[in-house]
This record gives C-alpha cells, sequence and structure tokens, in this order.
C-alpha cells in the first residue's frame, strides 16, 4: 500500500463530462498544473497498481478495472498517470491511464490522501 497527498488542483482540473483526472508529482510545469491534480506520493517507484485493485480519494473507493501499458512505469518516475472513471473501451485505451469503476469523479480537495492498495 502507497499513499499519497494531493496538493493543488487545478481550476481546470476537473470536468464532470469527461470523467477523467489527471495527475502529476510536484515538479509538474505551471501550464501542466492548470489541468491537473498534483500529488505528493512517497517511495513511488515501488508502486505497481494492477487489476482489481483498490484506489482511494480520501474515503471513497474505486476498483482498477485496466492498466495502461505504461502507467504504472509513468507514475513511478513522474507521479504522472490519467485516471479514467467508467468502463474499459474495447480497443484504444490510453497506455498512460487507469481505469476504474465506479465511473463517477470522486470529490477531490487539497491535502485529501489518495491511497493505492
Amino acid at each position: 500500500m502507497k499513499q499519497g497527498t494531493i496538493k493543488e488542483i487545478g481550476p481546470q482540473a476537473i470536468d464532470e463530462k469527461e470523467k477523467m483526472l489527471i495527475f502529476f508529482g510536484e515538479e509538474a510545469g505551471s501550464t501542466l498544473k492548470e489541468y491537473s491534480v498534483i500529488q505528493s506520493l512517497p517511495d513511488s517507484e515501488a508502486l505497481i497498481v494492477k487489476k482489481e485493485d483498490q484506489i482511494l480519494f480520501g474515503d471513497q473507493a474505486y476498483s482498477v478495472q485496466y492498466v495502461g501499458a505504461v502507467a504504472n512505469q509513468i507514475l513511478q518516475t513522474i507521479q504522472h498517470v490519467t485516471f479514467v472513471f467508467g468502463d474499459v473501451p474495447a480497443e484504444n485505451q490510453l497506455s498512460s491511464a487507469i481505469y476504474l469503476t465506479p465511473a463517477v469523479l470522486p470529490h477531490l480537495a487539497v491535502d485529501m490522501k489518495v491511497t493505492y492498495k
């Protein structure tokens, strides 16, 4: 289990119509920060997310349905991942994404814990 903390939420980071959230580590540039949720994730290089794991945003639990081909690698190195809330498409899955259910965006807040387990 690994736990990160939300440090910033960009003004364009949440769009109810898109059902996706883009997370980056604290090194993200100002342009990325506008559209992203910035997390601090200690020891991220040891994190491996797999299908059927759980990710909690505060106390809101989500089940991992699919992990894109490079999602773990970039989560480990630059703490970047795209969380997609909904069904996994039959083709053209995002390689940098983790698909989660239920298909509802979590309510986020600065200092909220994000738990990967």
